[in-house]
């Protein structure tokens, strides 16, 4: 059995394990960090609108910000946690009537279904899905007490097949992750092993108290110097706030893990 370890974490002896309980899978379609999923269309957009744009946003026109690739919250977000991708090729077959069928090239690989009943009856009739499949996932996730897994769709991959269902999972305790495949159409679909289909983010299980208050001299005092630590730049502000909160030792995850 293959166990593959990644450091994650505020504390040094923090782990998350991932590991299969088909031997040699790790070899062929392993759990990866979500680095390694970025979509094409992602990678393929420019920064700019055109060279144009580049070259006065260098100097006069900061309220021109460029592509949504220069927006800093989504490739963080794109970036986070890890990716489970379909582990062989399938075929799935959806009939009119609601039958379905599937195949996969080796006995190993299973997939059963959600019943109407358990899900999908229960849906706006806008947003049912046609099939919802379950697959025997053959990975397994162990995380350090206290910390859950938040299960994604690939949100900015537009499968145009199916999502897979969110979710938390407390994988401290319960280490299966089976994901609710929602088909969106009819027909015959041919997944190829290799498609990414969730996307798995450690989140630590905590209550964290909160407020609803009008603003105060010290919050807006906050959202200014927030503010002003990105618009004194003409780029680039807001990942070198980022910088200089981690050098000052004011994150919790940088400044355990140095």
């Amino acid at each position: 059995m293959f166990k593959k370890i990644f450091n994650f974490g505020p504390k040094k002896d923090d782990k998350i394990e991932w590991w299969t309980v088909i031997e040699g899978l790790e070899n062929i379609v392993p759990v990866q960090l979500s680095t390694h999923h970025l979509p094409d269309w992602w990678t393929k957009m420019p920064m700019w609108q055109d060279e144009n744009v580049r070259e006065a946003n260098k100097t006069n026109n900061i309220n021109n910000k460029g592509t949504v690739r220069r927006c800093p919250a989504i490739p963080e977000f794109m970036g986070m946690g890890f990716v489970v991708s379909l582990w062989s090729d399938v075929r799935v077959e959806i009939f009119e009537d609601g039958g379905w069928r599937w195949n996969s090239p080796a006995k190993e690989f299973n997939f059963n279904s959600h019943g109407a009943s358990q899900l999908s009856d229960w849906l706006p009739n806008h947003s049912k899905p046609t099939l919802v499949m379950k697959p025997d996932c053959p990975w397994r996730v162990r995380t350090p007490k206290g910390i859950s897994m938040l299960q994604l769709p690939m949100f900015w991959h537009f499968n145009p097949n199916f999502t897979v269902a969110p979710g938390v999972i407390w994988t401290d305790i319960h280490h299966e992750i089976n994901q609710q495949m929602m088909f969106h159409k009819k027909g015959v679909f041919n997944l190829q092993r290799g498609t990414p289909l969730a996307q798995y983010i450690p989140i630590r299980r905590e209550t964290i108290p909160h407020t609803v208050t009008n603003e105060t001299p010290e919050l807006r005092n906050a959202a200014n110097t927030s503010f002003y630590h990105v618009r004194t730049k003409f780029g680039g502000g807001y990942p070198k706030h980022r910088k200089d909160h981690i050098k000052k030792g004011e994150c919790p995850y940088h400044a355990t893990n140095k």
